[in-house]
């Protein structure tokens, strides 16, 4: 049985799920005219919820140190109606998702110029 206050002072642990917290998702990415299957995970539920994070597969730059040395990952959002179709990508559901080419790394933020 889960004990949300343990009586040993020790820190709470978290209970157990009976689901994933993410589904495994594969986007079809077209980036200066390069077409790229790249993987990611949809986030169900935590601080990341209904996002799309993919794996590190982009060219970063920053202000301050220049392009990163290894590829970041790239945050995606759901469209709103607002939202510029260029920018658009499907998953493998068919899902719509916006590129969002702004991410963060190791306290950093970085614009995303392309794949890795």
């Amino acid at each position: 049985m889960f004990d949300p206050l343990p009586r040993s002072g020790a820190l709470p642990v978290n209970p157990p799920r009976d689901e994933p917290t993410h589904e495994l998702r594969t986007l079809v990415i077209e980036l200066d005219g390069v077409l790229r299957q790249v993987p990611g995970r949809y986030h169900r539920t935590g601080r990341l919820t209904g996002r799309l994070i993919t794996a590190a597969h982009f060219r970063g730059s920053c202000e301050i140190g220049g392009e990163r040395p290894v590829p970041v990952r790239m945050a995606l959002h759901r469209p709103r109606a607002s939202t510029d179709r260029r920018l658009i990508v499907l998953d493998d559901l068919s899902t719509q998702w916006v590129m969002s080419f702004a991410t963060c790394h190791d306290h950093r933020f970085y614009k995303i110029t392309g794949f890795y």
